[in-house]
């Protein structure tokens, strides 16, 4: 009997093992890693990303396509998807087949009722906040879309330059700057001095309260930066069509740390997500989908390619169609903690054509995920070795998760 690919990626150990090979073949080190800084230069997804907003707003028609729904004798309850403010109903124990080095992880897996999506919320201390690096940058750009629709529900970001108010430096397009920062690419400036600038449409509080009022997390804490200085110290948004200035730079306060859960980011890149297919309830506050887009884009770019490789490495290539794969990573060494430490927040989403050939529909299947994984620094180990051990082994989990979700075992 030929075994496929999903059948043999079972053996999570085989998986890991190859994944190893793959970053020694590379010559992966700390700084350079196989699947985290791959890029997206080298996906085959690239020249889908124009096309993830028009994806994202289709919905399984009931007759070519239809919805993953799970049986009805299965342990993990499908549930409405939570208001604003709202913490969800998470299973705790869903995610014990999670190798121990995730220390943290929220999967939500999405499925059609009555054309709206209902969820499964599924963790392994996905309420334990805790540093989640960069992933955590993704956060100031919804907050800038929520505030400028509040006052302009009409406008489109996409429109909008991020002006320097001290007049010095060029404008540069919200989402040129957005891509720039999730990407590293560096064309405008580094990622981190992006990131603080972002940070600066909001007080410190503000934007916190932001975020508490949107995941209904009321513990986390989100008041620090990304180790440099802003790009502008006073930016502001204006729109090129409206001629006028929508937004800009908060009063600057006494920076703290940023401490956030899984399930934060799971929340918040799944509400962006499933924007089109949630009650107005549950909606990011104000936002509309002509500018949300606009980071559906940006997040394209990531160059963590955990999803690429899974997918691959699981034969299933070829036989999805419309995907959609937007991310942030998140990546650092700690000197307080001793530990090394991958952070990832994606959202997949594809219509998975297998059933098609025993004449059954097409089958949407869509998940948000947030795993934080660490490594103690220190022992016989070097630092370049352990840093490719904790790339293949997250590269290995995301795999599970993705087996998981095409074999219907959640």
């Amino acid at each position: 009997m030929n075994l496929t690919s999903l059948e043999l990626a079972k053996d999570r150990a085989r998986i890991f093992k190859n994944y190893l090979q793959m970053e020694i073949d590379a010559k992966a080190n700390i700084n350079k890693l196989a699947f985290l800084d791959r890029g997206i230069e080298k996906s085959p997804y690239q020249q889908e990303i124009k096309n993830y907003p028009d994806y994202l707003k289709q919905k399984p028609d009931g007759l070519k396509v239809i919805s993953y729904i799970p049986e009805p004798n299965n342990p993990l309850k499908v549930t409405s998807f939570p208001s604003l403010g709202e913490l969800p109903q998470i299973n705790s124990q869903a995610l014990n087949f999670l190798h121990e080095d995730i220390k943290e992880a929220c999967v939500c897996i999405g499925t059609f009722v009555d054309g709206k999506i209902q969820a499964q919320w599924l963790g392994k201390n996905a309420l334990t906040n805790a540093e989640q690096w960069s992933a955590t940058k993704i956060i100031a750009l919804f907050n800038i879309v929520s505030q400028v629709n509040s006052k302009y529900p009409d406008c489109d970001i996409d429109n909008c330059v991020v002006r320097d108010g001290n007049g010095l430096k060029q404008d540069f397009y919200f989402y040129d700057v957005a891509k720039d920062m999730i990407s590293y690419a560096s064309n405008i400036a580094s990622s981190n001095s992006l990131a603080a600038m972002f940070k600066r449409f909001d007080t410190r509080i503000g934007l916190e309260q932001w975020l508490k009022s949107a995941t209904g997390n009321y513990d986390l804490i989100f008041r620090g930066d990304y180790g440099e200085n802003p790009y502008h110290t006073n930016p502001k948004i204006f729109d090129l069509t409206k001629k006028q200035e929508l937004l800009s730079a908060a009063l600057n306060s006494t920076k703290q740390k940023n401490s956030v859960s899984a399930y934060d980011l799971t929340r918040l890149i799944s509400m962006l997500g499933w924007h089109f297919h949630i009650e107005q309830r549950s909606r990011m506050k104000a936002s509309q989908w002509n500018s949300l887009e606009s980071i559906v884009r940006a997040m394209g770019h990531d160059s963590a390619r955990y999803v690429d490789v899974a997918i691959k490495t699981l034969g299933m290539d070829s036989l999805i169609t419309s995907p959609v794969i937007i991310s942030k990573l998140g990546y650092g060494l700690s000197s307080i903690r001793g530990t090394l430490e991958t952070v990832y927040v994606a959202l997949v989403r594809f219509v998975d054509e297998r059933p098609k050939a025993a004449g059954k529909p097409a089958k949407l299947r869509t998940l948000a995920m947030t795993l934080r994984a660490e490594k103690a620094v220190g022992g016989s180990s070097s630092v370049d070795r352990l840093a490719i051990e904790l790339d293949a082994r997250f590269c290995a989990e995301v795999t599970e998760i993705l087996r998981r979700l095409f074999a219907e075992e959640f």
